[in-house]
Parts: C-alpha cells; structure tokens; sequence
C-alpha cells in the first residue's frame, strides 16, 4: 500500500506580494507531493507567510504561528516573509516556530523544510538576493484573476517604513519573463491580471531601457487577455504618457490606487514623500478628468508623529475636493528601527481613532457617491468563483472597482460579463447579469 502524502497547509498575512508568494510556494509542495490542506487542519507541515508593516501585522503573524502549532503540535511550523527578515530573533525564540526563513531565502524553502523535518531542528536564515527572482506561477487558486509579481523591494526609505528593509532594494522582473508568466495564465483560463510589487512605478529602473509604460503596452497586445490593473502606483511615477495609455488602454481597468498617507506639506515632509499636497491634488484631479469613470483609491495614515489638528484638516479637506472613490485608512504604528519610531510629538491613541474615524466616513460618502452614479448603466463584472453567503448571489468587481453582487447562474462565475446596477443596498450594488452566451473568459 502507498504510503499517505505528507500535509502542508498555509496562512497568509499582507499584501498581495506575499498572496502571490504563498501561491508559489503551494505549486512547489505539489510538485515534491505534499497534499495542500486548510489552515486550521493537523498538517505535517504549516507555513505561516508573515508580515511586518504594522505592529498589528507582527502581532497576528504570532498569533497564527501560535495557532498552527496547537492545531499541529507533531507538525513542522515555519515563520516566511517580512516579519521573518526583520525580527528573526524573535520568531525563532517562540517555542511554536520550528523553521525562520527570510524573505531572500524564500526560493529555497521547500528545501530548507525538507531539511528541518529530517534533521528536527531549528534555524534561521537571512540573505540577501541583489537580483529579482522570478517565480512562475501556473495557477492561482481562485480563477478569477491573478497576480503576476514584477517588481521587488523598494529604494525610498520612507521614515515610517520598514519594508525596505525587509524586501532589500528595488528590483525588477524582466519584460520578457514578465510577458511569459501573464501568457502562461491566460493559458490556464484567467481573463484579468494584476501588476504587482513593492513599489511598481519604479519598475524598470534596474534594467537597460524598460520601464513601467513598455509592460503596459506589451500586455495591451497579449491575445486572450482581457483585462488588467496595476496594484499599486505612487504619484510621483505617473507620467503624462501613462495617463494617455491608461485613456485610451481597450484592457486597462479604470482603477487606479494612488497612496496618499497624508495632505499636509509638513507631514509629507516629514514622511520623506517625494511629492507635494498641490502637486498630488493636481495629478488626481487630471486623471479624473482624463479618464472618465475611474475608480481612484488611497492608502492614509493618521497620527502620525506632529500630525496637528491644522494638518489632520489639511488631509481631510484634499480628500474631499480630490474625485478619489475609496480610502484605506490605518492609524500610524512605530516601526523599530525607522526614524518616525524615534520621532516626539507622538499622537495618543484616542486621538488616531477619532481622526480614523472621520476619514472612514468621509471614505465612505465619496465611495457611495461613486456607485451611486452608476444607477441604471451597465458595468463589465468580473464575478469570482465564490457566492455571497447570505444571499447567495455571484460577487464581483466592475473594471472601476465597484463591487457587485447579482443572480446568476454558476456558468457566470470566473467571467467577465455586462451587468446592469439596479439598486444600492448599503456598501453594496445590486445588479442584474447579461445572458449566459454574453459571458466572456
């Protein structure tokens, strides 16, 4: 009789980044004949993929590291990613955590498991990789849409941020290994991609003449690609050119997240933005106008270290008169080691959550106003491999981030099809789908 394939199951904690990793990592356990289980089940394996850009995110990643041990307390337990890179002194002191893996080490995981199982103990690994590490990708879970990682690390040293020195210095996925791994996933059915990275305006800024626009273009012609985003784009990385492709782009989703993290010259300053409060509201302004119906959303921190009343004022007032449709808010976390950490004039606690608060509802009235203008049109929805549990209707994002949901039968999920908005209810529009025949994948 066959012997039972041994169990590995995972967690990830963060951004997209570390979704797009762990993806990797599950396709390479297949391949050595692990059997991928839920996270939660006894497993001869777990990895946790963990992160560090908030105290909050280094306090779950030991929870979950915690929890995979208990659950599988026989089981290997294995701490990846940011928190992993950063902090491995800690991590490797919690009794519960087995194997430490920086982030830079992570295309030998399945061998330093392999490693730890046979050998029954514990280490840490830390390097540093100068060079972009492509990791290919042939599924992506879901068949919705995929992430496809172009871009690595970052060069800007922000003064509240500890990724730099988690994920090392920018660098960037060939264009060519960039155009193969997204064929290869329209291959595999998937009709919408997303660009994914650190810092992915700065894509290009490593290799000899590509840059960011050259991959745009170079996906606009890839047949069977229907359509495809960028995660992520800082303001200072988008050009007049960009803004013209994005305007008359057939593939480009009108979507685009700008972060802001504050609106007062002073905070900015003392952030290390490279930009200014005018010069952010005037790119903003320009891409509303220059491509109609975009869906525009921000990242913003709140209290960070100075932050008045005048300047929390100065935030919310360009929130306001900016045509952004949505805010991911968070409050300002010191991170050990970044110079905001070891900044005066930290803000109390209360005083983070009520201007969090204000900026949420005000976050929420502008993106509300958003669908709201698309009562009565029809929107194309990618609909996702998954129901609404309450209702049990398909759920899906337009091609300008406005999340429908609709009856519909199981054929329309993993597709792009036209779908009419009929109502608001809440946070959430109401639509009607096209014909079966109409669906596109």
């Amino acid at each position: 009789m066959a012997a039972e394939p041994r169990t590995v199951s995972f967690y990830t904690l963060g951004c997209k980044l570390n979704s797009y990793d762990t993806e990797w990592y599950r396709e390479r356990f297949e391949a050595e004949g692990y059997k991928v289980i839920p996270f939660g089940d006894s497993a001869d394996v777990t990895v946790v993929n963990t992160c560090t850009v908030t105290g909050q995110g280094d306090a779950q990643s030991r929870q979950m590291l915690r929890k995979a041990h208990r659950v599988s307390p026989d089981g290997t337990v294995v701490a990846v990613g940011c928190y992993a890179q950063v902090d491995p002194e800690t991590l490797v002191e919690m009794p519960e955590v087995d194997l430490v893996i920086g982030t830079d080490e992570k295309t030998r995981l399945i061998d330093l498991v392999n490693d730890s199982c046979s050998m029954g103990r514990s280490f840490v690994t830390k390097g540093r990789s100068a060079d972009f590490q492509d990791m290919d990708i042939y599924n992506f879970g879901s068949r919705s849409r995929a992430f496809v990682k172009v871009q690595e690390g970052c060069n800007e040293f922000c003064s509240f941020c500890i990724i730099p020195f988690a994920r090392g210095k920018s660098r960037s996925r060939s264009l060519e290994s960039t155009v193969s791994q997204v064929e290869r996933l329209v291959d595999a059915g998937y009709c919408e991609v997303v660009l994914t990275g650190v810092h992915v305006g700065d894509y290009g800024t490593d290799l000899d003449g590509d840059a960011l626009i050259d991959v745009l273009r170079a996906l606009e012609e890839i047949d069977g690609l229907v359509r495809f985003r960028v995660s992520s784009i800082e303001a200072t990385y988008i050009t007049e050119e960009m803004i013209a492709f994005f305007a008359s782009s057939q593939k480009f989703c009108r979507h685009l997240h700008v972060p802001l993290q504050s609106g007062d010259d002073d905070v900015l300053t003392a952030m290390r933005r490279p930009y200014t409060r005018d010069q952010y509201m005037d790119l903003i302004s320009r891409l509303g106008d220059q491509i109609p119906g975009v869906g525009i959303g921000a990242d913003v921190m709140v209290g960070f270290p100075g932050e008045s009343d005048r300047a929390f004022q100065n935030t919310y007032d360009l929130i306001d008169a900016v045509p952004l449709v949505y805010l991911h808010v968070f409050p300002y976390s010191p991170r050990k080691g970044t110079p905001a950490s070891r900044m005066p004039e930290q803000i109390d606690p209360q005083v983070k959550k009520v201007r969090g608060a204000r900026l949420r509802e005000l976050g929420n009235r502008k993106a509300d106003a958003f669908r709201r203008r698309y009562l009565g049109e029809t929107v194309e929805v990618l609909f996702e491999g998954r129901r609404e549990a309450e209702t049990g209707y398909l759920q899906g994002v337009s091609d300008n981030y406005i999340r429908v949901f609709a009856p519909g039968p199981n054929e329309a999920q993993d597709g792009i099809s036209p779908t009419k908005i009929t109502s608001i209810e809440g946070d959430r529009a109401i639509g009607e789908i096209a014909q079966v025949e109409e669906f596109t994948k």
